[in-house]
């Protein structure tokens, strides 16, 4: 017996009257994932992306007629879906045209018909399409016995069509519209999800059936939108149709019978199921001890009292100390475990960590390694594939191709695939959402809550992109962490002494340090006893990392195979690749060998069109020699935090070095020759993913007796006269916090005001980055310079600035939050002179050199 499936996903449409459903390919990609798992579905699935009208009859046609009798058919198809004057349903290709639905269009009952017409006696169809609940062609007639157990595994039979709503309704790419930006259909993710946590499996016996399956599906639908009714309709049931496995209990390392005990709705079975735990606490096998322990403590979390103090009488009794503390609501008898992340969305590789158990662990992706490159790429069918998969192809997929783009939020950076355009926030929600998908099939639970890591010298758009990628990957971001400060929380969460601590971060493309001064910090009960973790001053540079060492050794090879052959490699996107990929190998090679070869063969043709190979040896010391200013740069953050904090050198503690390319030993000399003390490195590569699992985990309440105190990495202020830049909040100030500051209309009579709010260090506002610009109307009209408009800066803890400005005279005012919108926003704002505000110095202080910086302004434009 065979199980296929067919996905048929039409995202773009040629007929500018159907928009795009940017979700299309990647709920494809999920529900394939899920379907292919051997434990799940072991399905064969085939996907067919973005086809005209024939090529799709062809393909169901071809399905169901290859199919035999006891085949397992599962018909999934993703797109538009319109009514005729008729109300009958037609399914939109990419060829169709509004104003010929009936020959460009797919009439619904050509699809009644192939599954009417198969010999397959097992079939299911899923339609994710607005008024999808029209299709009930021959489906409305159920078999008595619907649940009787036919024997087999995967038993039953019969012919199914699961709607995502009913005939008069849209089905919803978001909670908003069916027209909203790119966001997974909440039908076809609901699928993917009862699948591949196991969460359909409603009455826990380790299988899934089609009623189970729907079930499941209309509830957590209905939640999200409660305008949307998924549909059910069966023909020609016998038995109980089982399409899947249950994966709940893969993972769990128990023996099935008591990870299904674990689940259950009864409190008795789950008491039963701690007399069980008991014999395995006694195991000679440590995974199965390890295993039993957690279960055990999580029936210390049991929302029952009785099975709770049953548990917690075990624990005791067996010597195992304290519990470890459980969420309690993260244990749901019946339902799929809640977990609190971390992400570590890196330049070059990416991670998560998840709080467990009371303690943090690095989660593997889907071929068991701890990171995953930061590599998204799009194949020419229209399926994204993110890490090592992408990866491998960018040499002959060069242009679809797209790494670093860390880097690039919060810019207005764009590319362009067969007229599609993709922002930077559009390839980070693609990475991020695969590594939520890997992370929850490995933990079998649901990730919602994160922590997100930055680099420290990231200004508000940078950050407020970055959240916005997470948002768009259905990720809920509770607090946005500084990179170093992460690091910081994973090494610090030990008893200790106060000690001073400096972070060096120097990741693939972005390089930060950081000040901080942790305080005592005990893990006994003592509420009184609390850990604070404070950040005394940050400074960074977001143009120097890994990457920018990897450049050098490309600029060296390109030069000796210019010189030797005459030919510029640089012409050439795909050779450069390979030249990119050897240079970050040596580079890494170079940390632990004093010599390296680079060996490219065929890398180009030659003027008689014969292949060319690139050879060359490369020494840790002409490495060393041609990256000596890099190193340099490298030192001036040092010193600057150092400043910034009113901070001896001598009188740091430790040095802890975090990210990958801290590994090369010029690094580690320049710390040790700056401190005289040698670096800690046991937090490469995993110690800033830990350490926001660790953030994540005081913000929910299973962490006590710690406190993060963050600072303010860049300095906030407003465009005053003479495109002067007035600072409102110094860099390094301790977060939250708010300040506010009246000024003066720039001219006499002026009813209009223009804030333009800035981020940086710079003198001139023009030479520090816009985040926002707020207009306030209306005011009162009065001498130039009089005080009348105050304005106020507030940065919250997660570091989001809300600015408001108030016309005091008429009370008037208007107000803002910084998000990559107004970012974008406010470059398209000019600046003009007639409507800013005037600088009001308070008495005492020192005057404005404003001629002087107003000359310096004109110079520079």
């Amino acid at each position: 017996m065979a199980r296929r499936c067919l996905i048929i996903a039409n995202q773009h449409y040629q007929d500018p009257a159907f928009d795009e459903l940017p979700g299309a390919a990647e709920d494809a990609a999920a529900l394939a994932g899920v379907l292919t798992r051997p434990e799940i579905g072991d399905f064969e699935v085939d996907v067919l992306s973005d086809a005209a009208a024939p090529a799709i009859r062809r393909a169901i046609e071809s399905f169901f007629r290859q199919a035999d009798r006891g085949d397992l058919l599962w018909l999934h198809l993703s797109c538009h879906g319109m009514k005729n004057r008729d109300n009958r349903l037609f399914l939109v290709a990419t060829d169709t045209e509004k104003d010929y639905l009936a020959s460009t269009g797919i009439d619904c009952t050509f699809l009644g018909d192939q599954v009417e017409g198969s010999r397959c006696n097992q079939v299911v169809v899923f339609l994710d399409c607005c008024y999808s609940g029209a299709f009930n062609r021959g489906f409305r007639t159920r078999a008595g016995q619907e649940t009787v157990d036919v024997g087999e595994a995967l038993g039953g039979r019969g012919r199914v069509v699961i709607t995502a709503s009913n005939a008069l309704q849209f089905s919803h790419e978001s909670v908003v519209t069916s027209r909203s930006a790119a966001e997974p259909s909440i039908f076809t993710q609901s699928i993917v999800d009862g699948l591949g946590t196991g969460a359909a499996d409603l009455d826990n016996d380790g299988r899934i059936s089609i009623d189970e399956l729907y079930e499941y599906v209309h509830q957590r639908v209905r939640e999200r939108l409660p305008n949307q009714t998924p549909t059910l309709s069966v023909s020609s049931a016998e038995g109980t149709l089982y399409v899947a496995r249950s994966s709940r209990y893969v993972a769990s390392g128990l023996p099935p019978e008591i990870a299904q005990g674990l689940h259950s709705p009864l409190s008795w079975q789950r008491i039963g199921v701690i007399h069980e735990l008991e014999n395995l606490l006694g195991s000679r096998h440590e995974a199965v001890r390890k295993a039993a322990r957690g279960a055990l403590a999580r029936l210390i979390a049991d929302q029952d009292s009785t099975v709770a103090a049953q548990a917690r009488r075990m624990w005791y009794s067996r010597g195992l100390g304290e519990p470890p503390a459980v969420r309690p609501d993260t244990l749901a008898p019946g339902g799929n475990l809640t977990y609190i992340a971390g992400i570590d969305f890196g330049t070059t590789n990416s991670s998560v960590a998840v709080f467990d158990n009371g303690e943090c662990r690095i989660v593997p992706n889907s071929v068991g390694e701890r990171f995953t490159p930061s590599v998204a790429a799009l194949t020419a069918s229209g399926e994204w594939l993110v890490g090592e998969p992408a990866k491998r192809q960018a040499v002959t997929n060069a242009a679809r191709t797209f790494s670093s783009t860390k880097l690039k939020l919060g810019t207005d950076w764009v590319a362009y695939v067969n007229d599609r355009r993709f922002t930077a926030e559009d390839i980070a929600a693609v990475i991020l959402r695969k590594l939520k998908a890997d992370a929850e099939n490995y933990l079998q639970g649901t990730i919602t809550d994160v922590v997100l890591t930055v680099p420290a010298y990231f200004d508000l758009g940078q950050r407020q992109a970055t959240v916005g990628a997470a948002e768009r990957a259905g990720l809920n971001v509770m607090r946005v962490v500084a990179e170093p400060t992460a690091a910081a929380m994973a090494y610090g969460m030990t008893p200790r002494q106060e000690h001073v601590v400096l972070v060096f971060d120097l990741g693939g493309g972005t390089f930060d340090v950081s000040l901080l001064e942790i305080s005592d910090y005990s893990d006994q009960p003592d509420e009184s006893e609390i850990g604070v973790v404070e950040v005394k001053a940050t400074s960074g540079d977001n143009h120097l990392g890994g990457d920018t060492w990897d450049e050098r050794i490309v600029d060296w090879l390109v030069q000796r195979f210019t010189t030797a052959h005459g030919v510029n490699l640089r012409t050439d996107a795909a050779a450069m690749r390979r030249v990119r990929e050897a240079a970050e190998n040596a580079k890494i090679e170079l940390s632990s060998t004093r010599l390296t070869s680079i060996t490219l063969p065929y890398i180009a043709p030659g003027a008689d069109r014969d292949p060319l190979s690139l050879h060359e040896s490369l020494s840790r010391d002409r490495f060393q020699a041609m990256t000596a200013d890099l190193v340099e740069r490298a030192e001036r953050p040092i010193f600057a935090v150092l400043k910034d904090a009113e901070v001896k050198i001598e009188d740091v503690d430790d040095v802890v070095l975090v990210g990958g390319a801290t590994r090369m030993p010029a690094i580690g000399d320049l710390v040790q020759r700056l401190t005289g003390k040698p670096p800690r490195r046991g937090l490469i590569p995993d110690g800033v993913a830990v350490g926001a699992a660790i953030q994540g985990s005081i913000l929910h309440g299973l962490t006590k007796n710690v406190l993060l105190l963050d600072v303010t990495p860049l300095s906030l202020g407003i465009e005053t006269t003479g495109g002067i830049f007035t600072k409102l909040i110094e860099r390094n100030t301790t977060i939250p916090t708010k300040r506010s500051e009246i000024f003066g209309t720039a001219v006499e009579g002026q009813t209009t005001v223009r804030v333009a709010v800035h981020q940086g260090e710079q003198e001139l506002a023009r030479h520090n980055p816009k985040m926002a610009v707020l207009e306030l109307t209306g005011i009162l009209p009065d001498n130039a310079g009089a005080p009348r408009i105050e304005v106020t800066i507030d940065v919250d803890a997660n570091g989001i600035a809300h600015v408001t400005a108030k016309d005091l005279g008429s009370g008037k005012e208007t107000a803002v939050t910084i998000t990559a919108d107004t970012v974008r926003a406010a470059a398209a704002v000019p600046s003009d002179p007639n409507l800013v505000v005037k600088h009001v110095s308070p008495p005492g202080s020192q005057p404005v050199d404003l001629r002087k910086l107003m000359q310096s302004n004109q110079d520079s434009t």
